[in-house]
């Protein structure tokens, strides 16, 4: 799945052996693995959405409507 070379194991063990240079290293590669992992799968949706279109799936708001409620003080049109 993920290519880290460290678990969340070997984070528990930096923490309680008070490495904080260890902790660190292995918190960014964690980290990092998981990061990339979540922009390729957004990318991967993405590109499904834009290949997998059908018509009439989208449908914008009509410009100049809008759906919020008038400000104390605004007048409606």
């Amino acid at each position: 799945m993920t290519d880290n070379k460290y678990d969340l194991e070997d984070l528990v063990v930096a923490a309680a052996d008070s490495k904080p240079a260890d902790f660190e290293s292995v918190f960014d590669d964690i980290i990092t693995g998981r990061i990339r992992a979540a922009v390729e799968d957004k990318k991967v949706q993405i590109a499904q959405q834009l290949y997998n279109y059908k018509p009439g799936e989208f449908t914008p708001e009509p410009e100049g409507e809008t759906s919020e409620e008038p400000v104390d003080g605004e007048e409606t049109a």
